[in-house]
């Protein structure tokens, strides 16, 4: 019935929960970042620490192949132009590398045995998702919060977020990790759950790999604004159900904040983003959003719940308990759909039998 058995996300999701990312492990989102950093040099040619761009110190365009780009010794040719068509090159060769790498793999393990390529499978979409290590990282902020260590509070913030950290205070803290807590629920559990629905361990790899992506190249810089755009327009696209699925979520919690949701969303810059930060706004009854700072640049943003009041340590709490309800209510959906293949299953079988029987 499905692409994928629900009881392998369901597997996945149970594994995520019980262990996380160990930081040593191999891991898809590493593989795809590696690939990207070296297909990046290989397209553009960055070389010199002039062109601004990071890592291009690493790159002599004289490679032949982009492997060859991970030990590269500093260069002195002038960078390629960084141009849509390479940056959409660029991610159709991550993308393919990564799917290729995942069929080699899953073929020997169907040859080993159909339970091995099953198990794989389950691995694929478990490292997809990323429900702990949000909950992590999110409590370490928390925690140093309450221990009124601001220090180590803004540097555990500034692994989780972007915009500058070190002079934000204590409600400052507390807004923007509410707001990273909101957009990971997309990219750590609904998207990758959702694709894995949709196209099986390939879908749930494909979007981590998009999303990796995205974050790497996606960015509204003089380098990356050409050759990332195709990132960030296909990350848009992938998100885009997820994203307002994740919000309807969030919003069980308070069924009156959806009509509000759905409107002051549209006023992001980004058509997903604003979708599960105004639910999570509305139903805490914070004020999210405003003006952030980027590389000390103040980056005017949409205001959510203006009225609401400023975000505290205890919201940080509070929306903590919304990664665990996101998870419970999609593996509700995933154990309901395991149910009905189930039924569905038992069902076809004594049918598919009286029709091999014929009339007698």
């Amino acid at each position: 019935m499905w692409p994928f058995n629900p009881l392998q996300i369901l597997a996945a999701m149970a594994i995520d929960l019980a262990i996380g990312d160990p930081n040593r492990w191999p891991h898809i989102a590493r593989y795809a970042g590696a690939l990207s950093s070296a297909y990046e040099r290989w397209l553009t040619g960055v070389c010199g620490s002039e062109s601004g761009v990071p890592g291009s110190e690493l790159c002599d365009v004289s490679m032949k192949s982009p492997v060859s780009t991970l030990n590269q010794k500093p260069g002195t040719r002038n960078q390629k132009p960084r141009t849509i068509f390479s940056g959409l090159l660029f991610w159709f060769l991550v993308v393919g590398t990564m799917l290729g790498g995942y069929l080699v793999i899953r073929l020997v393990c169907s040859l080993v045995s159909p339970i091995a390529g099953y198990i794989f499978d389950i691995l694929v979409v478990y490292q997809a998702i990323a429900a702990r290590d949000l909950h992590k990282h999110a409590k370490a902020v928390l925690d140093a919060l309450r221990s009124d260590n601001l220090e180590a509070a803004r540097e555990r913030l500034s692994w989780i977020v972007g915009r500058d950290t070190q002079h934000l205070d204590q409600s400052e803290i507390s807004r923007a990790t509410i707001e990273s807590v909101a957009e990971s629920l997309v990219d750590g559990i609904v998207g990758p759950l959702f694709w894995a629905l949709i196209g099986g361990a390939p879908g749930a790899l494909i979007y981590r790999t998009a999303n990796t992506l995205d974050s790497m190249v996606g960015h509204r810089t003089q380098a990356y604004e050409k050759f990332g755009k195709p990132a960030a327009r296909i990350d848009d696209v992938l998100n885009w159900l997820p994203a307002r699925i994740c919000a309807l979520i969030i919003c069980i919690l308070r069924p009156a904040s959806w009509l509000i949701t759905r409107r002051e969303a549209k006023g992001h810059a980004s058509p997903n983003a604003g979708w599960p930060e105004a639910a999570m706004a509305y139903t805490l009854g914070v004020r999210l959003g405003g003006t952030n700072f980027y590389n000390r640049e103040p980056i005017k943003g949409p205001l959510f719940n203006a009225s609401g009041r400023v975000a505290t340590v205890n919201d940080i709490k509070i929306g903590l308990t919304r990664i665990w309800w996101v998870v419970f209510a999609v593996g509700s959906v995933f154990l309901a759909l395991s149910s009905i293949s189930f039924d569905v299953g038992s069902v076809s079988k004594p049918v598919e039998a009286r029709n091999l029987g014929g009339t007698g």
